[in-house]
């Protein structure tokens, strides 16, 4: 559709107040790039099949802002028939906009989604939250790429890794975590400490209570969260 054919400029407010579904589609369809944009955020609440073809239709928009937007939406809605449509926007030409792809992705969980973001990895532009969102996906499959990851000089790239990790909850990632407690960045040692209290495995309890002679205060809250979140683990097994 060309800008020419953009002129429905209604009170978008109102639409989304009224929950005027067929309002915001139109909206999104016919709008100026503002109202287009802010109909494809307002449509991620409602999960009917004419919203998701608006939204996915809308994945191909010129404006970067309605692209985002709507893959956000869609991760919103979390139905899997978005993936194939989020994994074409994962190649997107703007940055974050791939990002909320990604976001989008792991918020949907479908296995399918996972070599690509593993592929994404790669992506600086965005790789910090493909990192997260592999963690949702919670697949064991990840979890090799993800611990070679941890040796990356970017130290909020591998504070990410760590929490990916932590949500897939694979032991195999123990003794890699447990070196990161020692890691010269201190996000990097708060992570790991976190990452290790949600795995609970009793192999890191030695190491956690070694870590609270952290210098810094809040590695040292962190790894008491994780001591106590571990303990809990194992009174339940």
């Amino acid at each position: 559709m060309g800008i020419f054919d953009r002129s429905f400029n209604p009170d978008m407010e109102k639409l989304e107040l009224e929950h005027d579904i067929t309002g915001l589609i139109k909206a999104l369809k016919k709008g100026n790039k503002k109202n287009r944009a802010l109909a494809a955020r307002a449509l991620g609440r409602f999960k009917e099949e004419k919203v998701f073809q608006a939204l996915t239709g809308a994945l191909e928009d010129e404006d970067p802002d309605v692209r985002w937007n709507s893959a956000t939406s869609l991760g919103k809605i979390g139905t899997v028939d978005a993936t194939p449509f989020l994994l074409k926007t994962l190649r997107d030409e703007k940055w974050y906009v791939r990002q909320h792809a990604a976001e989008s992705l792991g918020e949907i969980g479908d296995e399918s989604a996972l070599l690509p973001l593993l592929n994404s990895l790669n992506d600086k532009k965005i790789r910090n939250n493909v990192a997260i969102a592999l963690g949702h996906l919670g697949d064991n499959r990840a979890v090799d790429q993800l611990m070679e990851s941890l040796n990356d000089d970017d130290f909020s790239f591998r504070s990410a890794v760590e929490e990916a990790l932590g949500m897939i909850g694979d032991e195999k990632a123990i003794p890699a975590l447990i070196e990161a407690l020692k890691d010269d960045n201190v996000s990097v040692r708060r992570h790991a400490a976190g990452a290790l209290g949600k795995i609970g495995d009793e192999r890191a309890i030695k190491p956690l209570l070694a870590a609270m002679d952290d210098e810094k205060w809040y590695v040292r809250l962190q790894v008491e969260e994780a001591i106590q979140e571990l303990n809990e683990r194992l009174k339940k097994e």
